[in-house]
Order: C-alpha cells, then sequence, then structure tokens
C-alpha cells in the first residue's frame, strides 16, 4: 500500500462528498520540451532515445490523450492513480554507467536546470 498523499486524500474526499475524481498523470521523457532540451546535454539525448523500450521520445500530444482520457467517460471509473506515460521507461533496468559518467552527466545536468529555474533576485 503506497504512502497517502495529497492526491489520495483528495480522490477519497472529493469523490465521496462531490463525485470528482483526482488522478495525476507521470510523464517520461517527452520530446521538444524544456525537460528534454534544456535539461539533457545534447550529447547524452541520443543515448537517452535509444534507452527507452520505443526507442522514441513522448510527444506532448501522448500527454494531451492521457490527460482526455482521464476526463472522459472512458476513464469515469478511474480515481487516485497515477497515469504513467512514459513509453515503458520504468520497465527498462538500470544501465550500468561508469562512475565518472554518472558524474558528468550529473554535473551538466545541474548545471542546466539552475538555468531553467526562476531567476535570481536582485535584491
Amino acid at each position: 500500500m503506497q504512502p497517502l498523499g495529497i492526491k489520495s486524500i483528495l480522490a477519497l474526499e472529493w469523490g465521496t462528498d462531490y463525485d470528482i475524481r483526482v488522478n495525476g498523470i507521470a510523464p517520461g521523457p517527452i520530446k521538444d520540451t524544456a525537460g528534454v532540451s534544456k535539461l539533457l546535454p545534447q550529447e547524452i539525448i541520443s543515448k537517452a532515445r535509444e534507452a527507452q523500450p520505443l526507442y522514441k521520445f513522448g510527444e506532448k500530444w501522448d500527454i494531451a490523450m492521457a490527460a482526455l482520457y482521464l476526463a472522459s467517460d472512458a476513464g469515469k471509473y478511474v480515481n487516485g492513480t497515477t497515469l504513467v506515460v512514459d513509453g515503458g521507461q520504468w520497465l527498462s533496468s538500470p544501465r550500468d554507467l561508469p562512475k565518472e559518467a554518472v558524474k558528468q552527466l550529473s554535473r551538466a545536468v545541474e548545471s542546466r536546470s539552475r538555468a531553467v529555474g526562476v531567476p535570481k533576485s536582485k535584491l
């Protein structure tokens, strides 16, 4: 049994009291988004794509269709869950990477992620 987070608590309360369903979408790598273009170094993108079981990144359309399913009558009995839309990424086992490669990737992602956030305060 998973711990009760905000989604689960709202699904219980709002489902019972107001007949409102609360679900989540957990996307994998989606091409043409900041999550891929700004956080992943260019030299890693093709390797990350090849590591996907479907050998491709998802598209914004895939996430939109997941949201449409959850909002439609087709998903009217789905409540309190997270729909994973990642092309099966979670199925693939982690690749064994040399320690230096992990450090290099970590530094690259960290430096790019700092550039994506809120600009520094001028105070």
